[in-house]
Order: structure tokens, then C-alpha cells, then sequence
């Protein structure tokens, strides 16, 4: 979904366009407008746009000025300036910028369409680029890349001391972080990797990935990108050099939120690969660095809906179930086997296919035992049972799985006549978490959705309030995330929503003779009486005042 912004002082005309592209049935468009440059620059400090349609004359920031906004916050933004016959002159200088035309006032709504197609497809074919992918081919991971590697792994898993973190090491390392300033963690992987399990492919495409992130983040920020054991991509990120504190660190923020989806699409298409990120919403000092990071991990596995794709920005939407376990720490017990460490993240990603066929190789392996004293296969037992508990009493699940299974059972495999039968008891106790895990991520995307439709309901008067970046705002999603989470739990667009619970409102405000048509329109959110008519129009197949007249004469 791309971002599309009219700037207009004349509201009738920004209305108007705001109407018409809103409702492309063939672009997936979430369109704002704003009646004033200074408008759409605050409109830019809170999200990322990918088309802006300005006039070029406004007072106070006109359209020249405002695209030298656009071009520091939102640099790969496509600009379409509207003008009229006598100032192609004074745009001239403007479009000599990548990404930047022009259309006449005069050449009406079909031409305007047609632009901002236009605009779109060039977008889809820059986040197509073949040439990065052909870099990844090309180069190879150099010495220094790994140490660099080994280095960012070792203070993220704490396993350096912290006098190791100096500027010293970071300059001898090309590192080009700085080691008295607070750094910013960005965790990301690839949920598409779940049943791709070769190592060459995954270094392939995680190099791929890497060279993409960094086209987009190294514009506005110093970062520096690894990959841990699990083939997640971390990235530590600080302000350009030179910048203030408090605005460096505000200005990164909002340009890594609003590009995460652009480098999602752009590994969707050049890479193939689907993305989930989770962004720490505040930087951290390198001697808590690691547990920030571990904070980070469990809210990647803290998925709400399906989780692929994810775009989680801030902690907030989860502090709360989070603060027990944040209390406690995130380290997870280690185990020596391989398949017990798997196991293990396998229930925490919600992988149950995939579980489901270790815990069965796990019971394979002891069927045929006789002794349950066998030692070996007690050690598997218990470290599996561990693994179970240790979930359990982090997601507070106890009490509603003693209630479904014999806990007792759990660290006790003397209660079993047969290791058959304990590893059976095994896997009845992962069919039932991974039950449990999917009625909770049910539960927190029905929560989610039931917020956004409440507050949807109660401001309908204020488009501003119902817009699908406030909207993100007001859960800590990313919006286009937020969207696609709407229809995936309600099985229709959120926009489609907004239009109908308009529309319930005005057929309701309408059957009271008393309230005049344009009181009505605003009541819904429509600027103008016009517009309103024009999507009543469009919904019934009648006009409010043909509605307001069947009403009455019933």
C-alpha cells in the first residue's frame, strides 16, 4: 500500500481530488490531504508519503519550498505539482529532479489518475530493481565483515566485557558507530525461511536483504548489520555525526519507521523474501544493549495474527503482559542437544508443523526402550518438559493447561508405563500450547481490531482521527500492517468500514428532518456537502435527499 498526500489551500480542490483518488478501485491508495504546506510538513514528521500531489502556489510554504521539505525527510518521495498555463516557468527548476512532473489545473480528474498511475508504477519498478540483487551475487563477505560480525553478536549475547566497547575497537573494526552515544536496535527476520533450511541460500539472501536495508537506512543514519545463529538481522543504528541529540535521535526514528516498509516490499519483490521487524522505540547505551535485545526477541515472537509481515514500533502495545517477564529476564535455558534447542524455538515462532515433527523424532528415538530408568531418555524427558514449563509460566499458562492435562505428569515420567506413552504425553501437552497460542494471537488481533473500530465509531466527525496513520498511532502498528491485520480478522478493508459506519450514521442522522444535509455531512466527516452527496450517491444509488425523502414518506 502506498501513501498518497494532496496539498492544496483552496479546500474545494484538495477535497475534491482527496475523494477521487481515495476511491481508485484499481490502486490500493491510503490518500490524506492537507490545506497548507506547514500542514504537510507535520504530516512528513509523523509518517512516510510516496506520492505528494501540491500546488506549487500556497501562502506561507508554497510547492517549491515543500518539495525541498519533501526531498530531506522523504528523499525517494514522487512529487506531482499543479499549475497553471502561466507558471510552467517558474516550476521549471523543480522538475529537474528525479521523481518530479507537473499537470495543468485545466486537464481535470482522468489526467490527474492517470499521473498518479504513472507515479506508482515507477515506484513498483524501483522496488523490482534487479541490480541490488545482482550485487549480493557479486560480493563476498570480507574478514573484517565477520569480525565486525562476531563483535556486534558478542555485546548483544553478552559475552563482552563492557571495557571492551570503545572507540578504539569500533575504528579498528571499520565500525563506524560511536561508543559514548546510545545506539538504536532494529531486529528483523525473514518468515519465509521457515521451510528453506539450506545455509547457502540463506547467506545468499540474507546478503541481499542487508544491501537493501542499507540503501534506505544509511541516508539519514550510521548503522551497522549483523546476523545471529538464528538468521535474524539485527541492525544498530545512530544519527548522522553532527546532529543534536534529542532531534538527531527523533528525526532517525521517524525516517526508519516510514522506510521498514518500503524495505519490506523491496525484499518481497528483488529478493522474494517476506519480512517481519520489530524497531525499539527508544536507543539504549551499549552496557544495556543485550538486554535490550533480548527484550526485542520476545516481542518478535509476541505475534498478533498470523505475525508474517509484522511491523511492531513500539513496546507499548504489550508492556504490561511483557513487564513479568522483562522483570524476570529473557534469557532462555540452553540445552546440549540439538534437537532440544530447536524444539525449544520452534514452540517460542509458533512453528507447528515443524515441532510437531522434532517432538516425534525426539519419541523415535526411545520408543523401543524398555527401562524407564533409563537414564538418556529421562534427561530428554525433563529437558522437554523444561521447555514446556519454562513457556507455560512465561505466558502464565499453567493453570489453564493443568486444567486440560496432568501436570503432574510433566517432570515425572516415572507416572508413564511406557516411553512411548510419556512421549505421547509430550506431544498431547505441544498440541494443546500451540492451541493455546493460536486462540491468543486470535485474541490480541480481535482486541486490536475491537480499539480501532471503537474509536472509528466515536470520531467519525474527524477524518484526521480515522486516518489509517493516526489509527497505527493509536495501537503502535505500522499502518499498512494495521490494514492488512483489519481484513484479515474482519474479512473486509478497513476503508470499506469507515465508509459503511459513515454511511449507517447518515441514513440514521437523515430520518430527522430537523438536521439540515451539510450539518449532516459533517457529522460524517465530509468536508462538503458535495462530496458527501457524491458518496451516498455512490453507496445507495440515491442521494441523501432522496434517502432523507423514502425515510419520511414511510
Amino acid at each position: 500500500m502506498f501513501r498518497l498526500l494532496v496539498v492544496d489551500d483552496e479546500k474545494i480542490i484538495a477535497d475534491g481530488l482527496y475523494e477521487v483518488l481515495k476511491n481508485l478501485p484499481n490502486l490500493e491508495l491510503d490518500v490524506y490531504k492537507a490545506y497548507s504546506g506547514e500542514e504537510a510538513v507535520r504530516l512528513f514528521d509523523r509518517t512516510r508519503f510516496d506520492i505528494v500531489l501540491t500546488d506549487i502556489r500556497m501562502p506561507g510554504i508554497n510547492g517549491l519550498q515543500l518539495l525541498d521539505k519533501i526531498r530531506d525527510k522523504w528523499p525517494t518521495c514522487k512529487v506531482i505539482f499543479l499549475t497553471g498555463h502561466n507558471e510552467f516557468s517558474y516550476i521549471y527548476s523543480a522538475i529537474q529532479y528525479d521523481g518530479v512532473s507537473y499537470l495543468l489545473k485545466t486537464e481535470g480528474y482522468e489526467k490527474v489518475i492517470q499521473v498518479v498511475e504513472q507515479s506508482v508504477k515507477e515506484i513498483e519498478i524501483e522496488l523490482r530493481n534487479e541490480s541490488l540483487l545482482k550485487q549480493a551475487q557479486e560480493q563476498l563477505y570480507t574478514t573484517r565483515e565477520m569480525m565486525q560480525n562476531d563483535y556486534v553478536k558478542g555485546i548483544l549475547n553478552e559475552q563482552l566485557n563492557i571495557r571492551e566497547i570503545n572507540q578504539k575497537q569500533l575504528d579498528e573494526l571499520g565500525i563506524p558507530l560511536r561508543a559514548e552515544e546510545s545506539v538504536l536496535i532494529l531486529l528483523g527476520r525473514v518468515n519465509s525461511f521457515q521451510n528453506k533450511s539450506m545455509y547457502s541460500y540463506r547467506t545468499s539472501q540474507l546478503y541481499g536483504i542487508k544491501l537493501i536495508a542499507r540503501q534506505y537506512i544509511s541516508a539519514h543514519a550510521v548503522v551497522v548489520e549483523t546476523v545471529n545463529d538464528k538468521s535474524d538481522l539485527i541492525w544498530l543504528i545512530q544519527p548522522l555525526p553532527g546532529h543534536a541529540a534529542e532531534d538527531g535521535w527523533g528525526q532517525v526514528l521517524t525516517y526508519i519507521k516510514g522506510n521498514l516498509e518500503l524495505i519490506q516490499l523491496a525484499c518481497r519483490e528483488s529478493v522474494g523474501e517476506v519480512l517481519s521487524f520489530v524497531l525499539d522505540d527508544s536507543p539504549v547505551s551499549w552496557e544495556h544493549a543485550a538486554d535490550r535485545f533480548s527484550i526485542l526477541q520476545m516481542l518478535m515472537n509476541y505475534r498478533i495474527g498470523q505475525g508474517s509481515g509484522m511491523l511492531l514500533l513500539d513496546k507499548q502495545l504489550i508492556r504490561q503482559e511483557m513487564r513479568q517477564a522483562e522483570k524476570m529476564g529473557a534469557k532462555k535455558p540452553s540445552f546440549r542437544h540439538s534437537r532440544l534447542e530447536l524444539l525449544r524455538d520452534q514452540l517460542e515462532n509458533g512453528q507447528r508443523e515443524e515441532f510437531e515433527k522434532t517432538l516425534q523424532e525426539c519419541a523415535v528415538t526411545f520408543a523401543a526402550v524398555d527401562s524407564m530408568h533409563y537414564t538418556p531418555a529421562m534427561e530428554v524427558y525433563y529437558a522437554i518438559g523444561l521447555v514446556f514449563l519454562t513457556y507455560m509460566n512465561r505466558w502464565n499458562l499453567v493453570d489453564t493447561v493443568a486444567a486440560k492435562v496432568g501436570m503432574h505428569k510433566l517432570m515425572q515420567p516415572g507416572e508413564h508405563e511406557s516411553w512411548q506413552e510419556a512421549f505421547g504425553y509430550l506431544i498431547q501437552v505441544g498440541e494443546l500450547l500451540f492451541s493455546l497460542q493460536s486462540q491468543e494471537e486470535e485474541r490480541r488481533a480481535t482486541a486490536v481490531i475491537l480499539i480501532i473500530q471503537k474509536h472509528i465509531l466515536e470520531h467519525l466527525h474527524d477524518p484526521d482521527e480515522i486516518s489509517l496513520v493516526r489509527l497505527g498511532e493509536l495501537v503502535y502498528f505500522n499502518p499498512s500492517y494495521l490494514s492488512r491485520l483489519f481484513k484479515q480478522v474482519t474479512e473486509i478493508n478497513l476503508s470499506e468500514y469507515i465508509t459503511s459506519a459513515r454511511m449507517n450514521k447518515a441514513k440514521q442522522l437523515l430520518g430527522n428532518p430537523d438536521i439540515k444535509i451539510q450539518e449532516v455531512a459533517e457529522l460524517v466527516g465530509y468536508g462538503t456537502a458535495t462530496n458527501f452527496t457524491r458518496s451516498f450517491r455512490k453507496s445507495l444509488n440515491m442521494t441523501p435527499q432522496e434517502y432523507r425523502s423514502l425515510v419520511l414518506s414511510r
